[in-house]
């Protein structure tokens, strides 16, 4: 059994110095790029983390700026709303006064122009009434009538300016 041991003995301090020497290279020179990978992966996603907590803040910083932008714009939105109502009312008062006087003289003038036309309607019939007058009187002096006559002079005189109005 010695054989045994001594080849065993032999191959396992020469697998052992193999996998010693395959450590240290490795650790020689696959140990650092790993690690040095490591290390830039475990910067850039420090950086990443920290762009993204700027980016984060900077959200919210631009949140609230548009936030006030907001309440601004709706309260100027609301001043420029009770402005236009404000003058919709008054430019409609203004019209409802202008629109009032207005009425107002235009019936004014209705009546003095009813007045007018009235007023000369009696001065056409005062003048028609005298004119009817004259001329029955001018009948009833020239001829000498009895009652019956004159009455038929008269009527026929009314039926004459009926005529002459149609």
């Amino acid at each position: 059994m010695e054989p045994f041991f001594t080849s065993f003995l032999a191959n396992f301090f020469w697998g052992l110095a193999a996998f010693v020497v395959f450590v240290l290279i490795l650790l020689k020179l696959g140990i650092g790029s790993v690690l040095k990978a490591i290390d830039a992966r475990d910067a850039k996603i420090a950086k990443d983390l920290g762009d993204a907590e700027a980016a984060n803040r900077k959200a919210q910083e631009l949140k609230v700026e548009l936030d006030r932008k907001i309440r601004e714009t709706e309260d100027k939105v609301g001043a420029l709303l009770a402005q236009a109502r404000r003058e919709a009312d008054e430019a409609r008062d203004a019209l409802l006064k202008k629109g009032t006087a207005e009425v107002e003289q235009i019936r004014l003038r209705a009546q003095q122009d009813i007045e007018a036309a009235r007023h000369a309607a009696i001065v056409s019939i005062r003048t028609e009434v005298a004119d009817i007058a004259a001329t029955i009187a001018a009948k009833i002096v020239t001829e000498k009538l009895d009652s019956s006559r004159q009455f038929q002079l008269v009527g026929e005189a009314i039926d004459a300016y009926e005529k002459a109005k149609r």
